[in-house]
């Protein structure tokens, strides 16, 4: 991957981080952005009314000594939805990036995320591909392949493109990507709280990325680049046994996911889609019931 030298060829890249009492996690995401090799960055930090002095003090640090940041407090806690649209509304920048503040990135992932897509003009969205990890940093090993799955975005056909993404198996469907770059023209007209209200909070982050690619397609850094934070017990349910009334919930809510893909393809996408759902759903229910209870008992066995 070429670098980026010609300064007409620096666009300005908007970084949205949004973060809820992780001061230590947002220190080191500051650091490492902060850090970055490409430097023409707007870097937006949304504090949604994180408890006590912490956060503030950490941001009054870093922007004492790097005037790229820009802070915002919220008086009151907005919801991850509505600080996903305010950390968009408030970029400048012609490329934006969504973070979260406890995400890993390489010294050079904007770079490349940048050099990916100045080199496909018909992408939509760059990414790298990346590996997923407990809070401490430690690698989990058992997760999908997921450069594998990247690789199904990158197809020049977009029927194809929508209908592979659509049929990777459960907890594979890389909502990852989401935290690429994303030109700005495409997401002038986009209001995250309308996504989620229009196809549930279920999965919304996998069917932006689904809707994403109805428009163009992926360009892939081919680095490993990023790490992604799960089990992260501010924002994850422990795991506990699930009630009847609990799995039946989750049930509904998958099935609207899975009609949400249906309903945002478009033509003869729309048409294949349907043809493949009986798949889709026989899946579903079979990693419900069979793969998820075999990986929990696992994972739980682990940690004795």
């Amino acid at each position: 991957m070429e670098k980026i030298e010609s300064s007409k060829n620096k666009p300005l890249i908007s970084i949205g981080i949004r973060t809820y009492n992780r001061p230590v996690d947002l220190r080191r995401t500051l650091t490492e952005i902060t850090k970055q090799t490409y430097t023409n960055l707007d870097i937006i930090v949304s504090d949604n009314a994180s408890q006590g002095d912490e956060t503030e003090n950490i941001m009054c640090e870093f922007m004492r000594n790097d005037e790229r940041i820009r802070y915002f407090k919220q008086s009151a806690n907005l919801g991850i939805n509505l600080n996903f649209q305010f950390v968009l509304e408030k970029a400048k920048g012609e490329f934006f990036i969504w973070s979260a503040d406890d995400d890993w990135h390489s010294p050079e992932f904007v770079e490349y995320l940048l050099a990916a897509k100045l080199n496909d003009d018909a992408a939509t969205i760059s990414f790298c591909d990346f590996d997923i990890r407990e809070e401490d940093g430690r690698t989990v090993l058992d997760y999908p392949d997921s450069h594998a799955a990247l690789v199904t975005m990158t197809c020049n056909n977009s029927l194809i493109r929508q209908l592979r993404f659509f049929m990777l198996p459960e907890g594979g469907a890389i909502p990852h990507a989401i935290y690429g770059l994303l030109p700005m023209r495409n997401m002038k007209s986009f209001s995250w709280p309308e996504h989620v209200q229009r196809y549930g909070e279920y999965g919304a982050d996998t069917l932006f990325v689904f809707w994403l690619l109805g428009q163009g397609r992926l360009a892939l850094a081919e680095k490993r680049l990023f790490g992604c934070t799960v089990n992260n017990q501010k924002h994850y349910v422990s795991a506990q046994k699930s009630s009847i009334a609990k799995k039946i919930r989750t049930a509904r809510q998958r099935m609207g996911y899975l009609i949400s893909f249906i309903r945002i393809a478009k033509g003869w996408t729309r048409l294949a889609l349907l043809f493949a759902f009986p798949l889709k759903l026989a899946e579903m229910f079979f990693s419900m019931t069979v793969r998820e209870p075999i990986r929990r008992a696992i994972r739980a066995r682990g940690e004795r």
